[in-house]
């Protein structure tokens, strides 16, 4: 699955209430591939350089420094008022902070004129079990509006480093060398400083206590569709309004049935899975949608729409091997290539900034390619016989293929076709998937696409696929689609012919050893959802008993949940975390030093000590706990080398700053 935005800050697993523990690294089958648009766009602004002198300096400081987040989400505006403070403090910054409803501030910070405007925004990535979406996303060159690359990060030696650390048949093969990469990324990030990380949060969700069984997943995405039902870990969760739940369920007192009244902390911004970034979308999204794989809470791979997969071949091949396939496009005067299709590989020694012809690997060529024999990795995923969508179409490699055409050009393109050469259909239920070179993470990537139905996204425009352009969404999802009234509510009814019950857990599923009395599908028939971006609204609307569960609550209201006898608070170490990004191309933030000086300005220990009430980590380096298993080669040794240019240290600050105003 493709990084996402998380729109509140994410939150650890709770087994018991009073218990916070972090999750491990990944295991074995870990180890491969990734995972809003709308509203305003930019405002236009005039950079972040201004100020009428102070320090000598010839009106370079003090400098007018915007910080930017989404309102509501009061954990984050603390945050940004703490690093605001200490900026002010040096004497060097006059700050100012602006929020923005949710939907409005995703669209404004992917809007591709916003790293014009010199702001500093603050928001939050989901990654995945993979370490290159913690690097990918934000410092990624093709990731530039796309996903979380907000302010124009172009550095084509980082990019080469990170793709080092993931693609070519060393890396694939050997963890510990790929490991040994991304610290290279690390330390160099850590330089430059595009980037702050301020803190590892807690995943979190408030249950009240007629809600048995849930458990919370890293990743936000999974809040619902992750405790209300996954076999791979031996999770269900149901509703028992006669019998108070304690923290523990047992199988034996499940009850089938009821309907669960949830909150969701902003409005859905698409249920287009391919045409969708922000996290909330993809909740909503995971209800209905299913892919060709799942994974359990320690990222290893499991088959689900596909009934089995394997490796069919590899080869030591590089980009540079579809010269020979390539079409030949035109550029633009801003330096782009100029065609409407997937642009899948661009040839290295190419440049559409200088030259007025590139050389280009088109879908089709690419399919051409990997039916002639060249490309990196083979994969083939035989797909379930009687899987039924909503709409009562069987699914069959058809409607993998068209999903994947479907995703051409889409906001999650980047991180698709960064790894995807082609999708093949063998015949109808089986679908072959093809990797550009060898990658580490192609497990995991290669099928991370939701499967949509061939017949309904033939008919529709691409990103069209939302109730509110008259096109309900159609999956293999154990809910389907029925109702949603925009930024009031969503709803979904349980399937009646979901293809899981139909079959039954134990037979779908060769790699399932779970008890005899595991139902075979989610237990709870409906779920209304009710939009509250305000974290106190739907913190009193819990308290009050007008829904069972929501997440994402203020770190300040987490301690009362959990001391309360009415309440489960459940919470795992996140796979993400909160950042600030510099806007690289407005002077002076084209200087590292200025970059560096504010980061040693961000006083991540009090962050979360008295912003997050202790639920949350500093992060002195850029990679969670979860993904550091194949992330590093020593962690500890990482950490020391990183750590101290992380460190709260507003005497090291201003000698950069005193350094950068001593040059004007």
């Amino acid at each position: 699955m493709p990084s996402r935005h998380e729109p509140s800050d994410a939150g650890s697993q709770l087994n018991r209430r009073n218990v916070l523990v972090t999750i491990g690294a990944a295991g074995s089958a870990g180890l491969a591939g990734c995972s809003g648009n709308g509203g305003d766009g930019g405002d236009g602004g005039d950079g972040g350089d201004g100020g009428d002198g102070g320090d000598g300096s010839d009106g370079l400081f003090p400098l007018d420094v915007r910080l930017e987040t989404n309102a509501g989400n009061d954990d984050r505006v603390q945050l940004l008022e703490l690093i605001a403070e200490s900026m002010s403090q040096t004497e060097y910054f006059n700050t100012s902070i602006e929020t923005f409803e949710w939907n409005t501030y995703v669209g404004r910070v992917l809007d591709p004129e916003y790293q014009n405007n010199g702001y500093v925004p603050c928001i939050g990535l989901s990654g995945t079990f993979n370490p290159g979406s913690f690097c990918n996303a934000l410092h990624y060159s093709e990731n530039q509006g796309a996903c979380c690359n907000l302010n124009g990060i172009d550095d084509p030696e980082l990019d080469e480093m990170i793709d080092a650390a993931r693609y070519g048949p060393e890396v694939a093969g050997d963890s510990e060398l790929r490991g040994e990469r991304y610290d290279e990324v690390w330390n160099y990030l850590a330089e430059e400083r595009y980037s702050s990380i301020t803190h590892f949060g807690l995943n979190s969700a408030v249950t009240s206590t007629d809600i048995h069984g849930y458990s919370i997943f890293p990743f936000t995405e999974g809040t619902f569709s992750y405790a209300m039902y996954a076999p791979q870990d031996e999770q269900v969760m149901w509703i028992d309004r006669e019998n108070t739940a304690a923290g523990d369920s047992e199988l034996g007192d499940l009850v089938e049935g009821g309907t669960l009244a949830g909150a969701l902390s902003a409005n859905p911004e698409s249920f287009d899975p391919p045409h969708s970034s922000d996290t909330t979308s993809t909740i909503a999204q995971n209800f209905i949608f299913e892919g060709l794989t799942t994974s359990d809470e320690e990222g290893n791979v499991y088959p689900w729409l596909a009934e089995s997969y394997e490796l069919l071949d590899a080869t030591d091949v590089d980009v540079t091997a579809y010269a020979d396939y390539m079409s030949t496009a035109g550029t633009t005067e801003e330096g782009a290539v100029d065609t409407e299709e997937q642009v899948i590989i661009q040839h290295p020694e190419d440049n559409p900034a200088e030259d007025d012809e590139v050389r280009v690997l088109l879908p089709d060529d690419a399919v051409e390619a990997a039916q002639d024999g060249t490309y990196g990795m083979q994969y083939r995923y035989n797909l379930r016989e009687g899987v039924e969508f909503h709409n009562g179409d069987e699914l069959t490699a058809s409607d993998v293929v068209a999903t994947y055409e479907y995703a051409e050009n889409s906001v999650v393109a980047p991180q698709t076709f960064d790894s995807v050469l082609a999708v093949v259909e063998v015949d109808e239920y089986t679908v072959d998937i093809y990797a550009q070179i060898a990658d580490a993470e192609a497990e995991r990537l290669l099928p991370s696409l939701l499967i949509l139905n061939e017949n309904q996204i033939s008919d529709v425009d691409k990103g069209s696929l939302d109730p509110r352009e008259g096109n309900q969404p159609v999956g293999t999802g154990p809910y389907e689609f029925t109702e949603f009234e925009d930024e009031q509510y969503y709803e979904v009814n349980k399937f009646g012919n979901y293809w899981l019950e139909n079959v039954g857990v134990s037979e779908a599923f060769s790699w399932f050893d779970g008890p005899s009395e595991f139902p075979d599908g989610p237990v709870i028939d409906a779920f209304e959802l009710q939009i509250v971006s305000d974290n106190s609204t739907r913190s009193a609307a819990l308290q009050n008993g007008e829904i069972d569960m929501t997440y994402g609550l203020n770190s300040g209201t987490l301690a009362d949940f959990d001391e309360s006898e009415d309440f489960l608070l459940d919470s795992v170490e996140a796979g993400g975390y909160t950042y600030i990004q510099y806007p690289v191309n407005i002077e002076p933030f084209d200087d590292k030093r200025v970059r560096q000086a504010i980061n040693h300005l961000v006083p991540r220990e009090r962050i979360v000590e008295n912003v997050l009430s202790g639920f949350g980590s500093p992060a002195f380096t850029d990679i969670p706990q979860l993904a550091r298993g194949s992330g590093t080669a020593d962690y500890e040794e990482l950490l020391s080398e990183v750590k101290p240019t992380n460190e709260y240290d507003p005497e090291r600050a201003v000698e950069l700053l005193e350094e950068v105003a001593a040059e004007q």
